[in-house]
């Protein structure tokens, strides 16, 4: 009896450390106003949600990511593997390209005022290569992709458009992205900045 408790023990102290070790790998911070960082082990992102912010009770939240390639190369991102938890524990996934292209003219002004086809911030220019796949064509006729693959020296950035049901609301959203072996999530909260 004795030597199943300990084996017991030994089991979970060794999953709890794991788990540690996991957190210890992620980082997330918020950069200004209306940005988050992430770094992980196979991804790093920005996430801009601005619009969001601004935009409270829009039936459609519009965000801007940008994302390179973690430590271990090449990153698969398919879209979809994005989605959005609001608040209340509600997930949103990202329409198809079809389901986009009806409504990318109604985000027209929101995508040149938030540049979201422009360059990422900062860390991700300079040196390293903006790569043009996206999961959503700029213009009707460019192509566009159901996975986008960055590296570490690579970037890929575009707008993520959620159709939100009732409205977006604030209080703390998070952007989810399941990759081949980890999951990244990047939390951020509405209506913080109109108080």
């Amino acid at each position: 009896m004795k030597q199943v408790t300990v084996v017991g023990i030994v089991v979970t102290l060794t999953v709890l450390a794991g788990f540690t070790s996991f957190a210890q790998d992620v980082e997330v911070s918020k950069e200004g106003t209306w940005r988050m960082w992430y770094t992980g082990p196979d991804l790093r992102a920005e996430l801009g949600y601005h619009w969001a912010d601004t935009h409270l009770g829009d039936d459609w939240m519009i965000l801007k990511l940008s994302v390179a390639g973690g430590r271990g190369g090449v990153t698969s991102v398919a879209r979809t593997k994005i989605h959005l938890e609001a608040p209340d524990g509600a997930v949103f996934d990202l329409p198809t390209e079809p389901e986009f292209r009806k409504v990318r003219g109604s985000m027209s002004m929101a995508f040149r005022q938030e540049n979201v086809w422009g360059p990422a911030a900062a860390r991700f220019t300079g040196s390293m290569r903006r790569l043009e796949d996206w999961f959503y064509s700029p213009q009707g006729g460019t192509s566009h992709r159901e996975t986008i693959h960055p590296s570490p020296f690579q970037y890929c950035s575009g707008p993520l458009v959620f159709r939100v049901p009732g409205g977006v609301q604030p209080g703390a959203w998070k952007l989810v992205i399941d990759l081949e072996e980890t999951r990244a999530e990047i939390p951020f909260v509405l209506g913080e900045n109109q108080k």
